[in-house]
């Protein structure tokens, strides 16, 4: 074998950035169908879905507020005597994740 005639084409790096991107897309999607296969957060309580969404207690009540999480699409309030309870909707948040991207 004779090593003095082996070229090396690298033209080929320049697919490597459309190669990470696809790695990059697969990833996430296999996040997604593992986060419905098998959910690591309850995202029916407000606890899972600050740490689901990787936002704090005010970033969650200042989406509340604002309309970025719709009542009866996203979260769903109950009153129980003088308390308001609120409860998350988990295809609505799944929902709103998968739009954020």
């Amino acid at each position: 074998m004779n090593n003095a005639n082996t070229t090396v084409d690298f033209s080929v790096l320049k697919l490597l950035p459309t190669i990470y991107k696809q790695i990059e897309t697969m990833q996430n999607k296999i996040f997604n169908l593992e986060q419905q296969l098998t959910p690591k957060y309850d995202l029916t309580k407000r606890a899972g879905v600050k740490a689901f969404l990787n936002i704090s207690d005010g970033t969650l009540n200042n989406m509340i507020k604002d309309g970025r999480l719709k009542n009866n699409t996203h979260y769903t309030k109950h009153i129980n005597g003088k308390k308001v309870m609120i409860s998350f909707v988990e295809d609505g948040i799944l929902a709103y994740k998968k739009g954020l991207k």
